[in-house]
């Protein structure tokens, strides 16, 4: 404790001392550019007049001091000299120069000549600017100086000479670490051949191959937000040496201040490359919906889950409620948003949502206004195996929690959906079809607004296909894809958690929502691409094995029925957000054939479980392996 009350003291002490040495210099200044205003306008007569200065010079002392300490002038940190503190030095002067002309007029009863005051001005704005400049260029040229010699050597090129690329190059140039700006590259053929801080802008992305060999770049740095997958993937393209390190911004999605800096830089990823468009939210809306409330978070620390509590805590809610059967996950989730967000409530709830008693007691005790719920069972091939805990987990969990909400009148009920649930071909998808059902019969009958959301896949999601290419390609490969022609729908984690939020402000009466999830995308390229980017190539380095499609799998997900696609509603207020139109359900039906299942799961076999779900939804069409629902019980 003594050492660093010490160390604080020292620290202390060397600031002070730095504030007066730019005080003291300053007040030289200030004093040498009146005396060579006099000289340069008297010439060898100015001895004549120097008692202007010589029965001033105390008062001039004070007037500049008293106006430089009101403005705060020595708080700065010189070498870091913007255009903010150039315009509080040119405040400073013109006050000081303006008193000391209004002191000798009327208190000294001398006329001081116009030309005087021009070249007092002149002289102190050039030496007050001109010693923080001098001293910001030789910071800078020490910090170069200090950097290693490896990162010297790296010499970056940034794609993109608009606002973003400035920020970047301005960091880049003041800090020699960073390694050694070459220029830019930019499709506007306007700025061809213009600078940015110093640095020109040496073609368009046409010509990235040339550049890159002439100027011999090691490092390039795509600075578009804006940039879409399609645009990102051309300018990949154009690159044939694999070995140069490819960097790029965040898009203008997950940039929620929208500020822009070189500690936000990241690897490129197969997310850029896939591309996806910025989502515009009603932040207002979604915050007035949320401000103050309790919200509950049904598998809180999965991958969707975990995004959802992210964006909830940017919206002040009174308390959020953790609920997860994952303890690891629960934990992980818990620590990220008491570092991130100290001052939000979080009520960590370790419990399964097959559980009635514990999640009713719950209810009773804390009371959710808002729930999105995403605990789900989502393996397809797994629950292939094992359809008694998709029942359980994903049809059971859903009706309890739903029963719940209307009993206890929450306000707003939102539950994730799959594409999977459409003409299902697995247990997982069926599962979900019948969750989104229940959601429907209950807000049909409830005040609590019922919605359920519907997507595709979400990529680096826990178990998606984009981690697990991550690790076979560090591991040396093969890259496992089931078929050459096999294509899924893609979403960011942090765009279908914006969306959901979204969606959630139109539920109203158990209506399925579906969101735009653009064109689906082939994993075999994706594969490729990620080998790509990697820094290896498809075929030669890495190798890409088909194995076939899993059980339960199909070559092409759908996000509506063709029922759905002929009566689909295609109005909300958000453009990537629909309305599907659902058939109705005998309710009685429904829930005898809920009340079947849930015994069968206890009680029953899988070939059992899998007709009852039959049943209920005529369109599944199940994967016929009967050797599969045996081979793995224990």
């Amino acid at each position: 404790m003594k050492f660093a009350a010490e160390l604080n003291y020292n620290s202390v002490m060397i600031n002070i001392k730095n504030k007066y040495f730019w005080i003291l210099l300053d007040i030289l200044l200030v004093n040498l550019s009146f005396l060579l205003s006099l000289l340069i306008r008297f010439g060898a007569g100015y001895t004549e007049y120097f008692h202007l200065y010589s029965q001033n010079f105390i008062v001039i002392t004070i007037i500049y001091l008293f106006f430089a300490l009101t403005l705060r002038l020595y708080d700065n940190i010189w070498r870091y000299i913007s255009i903010k503190e150039i315009i509080t030095i040119g405040l400073t002067m013109v006050l000081t120069v303006f008193s000391i002309f209004v002191w000798i007029q009327l208190y000294r009863k001398n006329v001081l000549p116009r030309t005087i005051l021009f070249l007092f001005s002149y002289f102190m704005l050039t030496f007050l600017i001109g010693d923080k400049l001098l001293w910001r260029y030789y910071y800078s040229y020490k910090t170069k100086m200090k950097c290693s010699k490896e990162n010297a050597k790296k010499r970056v090129l940034i794609v993109g000479a608009g606002d973003a690329g400035e920020v970047i190059s301005r960091e880049i140039v003041k800090r020699g670490d960073l390694g050694f700006l070459v220029g830019f590259v930019d499709d506007d053929k306007e700025k061809v051949g213009k600078a940015v801080h110093g640095k020109r802008v040496l073609g368009t992305t046409d010509e990235i191959e040339k550049i890159i060999q002439k100027n011999k770049v090691d490092s390039i740095i795509i600075a578009i937000p804006s940039a879409t997958g399609k645009q990102v993937r051309q300018i990949v393209a154009q690159i044939s040496n694999k070995e140069i390190d490819i960097k790029t911004l965040p898009g203008l999605y997950e940039l929620v201040d929208g500020r822009v800096s070189y500690s936000k830089i990241r690897n490129l990823e197969i997310e850029d490359i896939l591309g996806r468009e910025p989502i515009n939210l009603n932040r207002e809306a979604i915050a007035d919906s949320l401000i103050n409330k309790v919200v509950l978070i049904s598998g809180a620390g999965g991958s969707i889950g975990s995004e959802i509590v992210r964006q909830i805590c940017n919206f002040h809610p009174q308390s959020i409620i953790l609920l997860d059967s994952s303890e690891n996950n629960l934990y992980n989730i818990l620590l990220e948003m008491k570092e991130k967000h100290p001052h939000t409530n979080l009520i960590p709830l370790l419990l399964n949502i097959t559980n009635k008693i514990k999640l009713e007691d719950i209810f009773q005790k804390i009371k959710p206004e808002v729930i999105y719920h995403a605990a789900a069972h989502k393996h397809v091939p797994i629950l292939e195996y094992y359809p008694e805990e998709a029942v359980w987990n994903n049809i059971i969990g859903t009706k309890n929690l739903a029963k719940l909400a209307h009993q206890y009148e929450t306000e707003r009920f939102v539950m994730i959906s799959t594409d999977k649930a459409i003409n299902p071909s697995s247990v997982m998808g069926a599962s979900k079809r019948i969750a989104e059902m229940i959601v429907s019969d209950f807000g049909k009958k409830s005040k609590t607004k019922f919605a359920a959301v519907r997507f595709g896949n979400v990529l680096d999601s826990s178990g998606s296909v984009i981690p697990l290419f991550r690790k076979q390609i560090t591991n040396g490969g093969p890259v496992t894809v089931t078929d050459k022609e096999v294509k899924r729908y893609f979403m960011t984690i942090s765009e279908a958690s914006q969306l959901v939020l979204q969606a959630g402000l139109y539920s109203d009466s158990g209506q399925v929502f579906v969101l735009d999830m653009g064109e689906p995308i082939n994993i075999y390229y994706m594969a490729e691409e990620m080998i790509r980017l990697m820094g290896f190539e498809p075929g030669k380095d890495i190798d890409i094995q088909l194995i076939g499609l899993r059980p339960g799998e199909k070559l092409f997900e759908e996000l509506l029925t063709k029922d759905e696609k002929d009566n689909m509603a295609t109005h909300t207020p958000h453009k990537k957000i629909f309305v599907s139109k659902v058939q109705e359900v005998n309710r009685e039906w429904l829930y005898k054939g809920i009340s079947e299942l849930e015994k069968l799961a206890t009680e029953g076999s899988g070939e059992e479980i899998i007709k009852k779900i039959q049943e209920i939804l005529p369109n599944y069409i199940p994967y016929r392996d009967k050797k599969l629902l045996t081979e793995y019980k224990w």
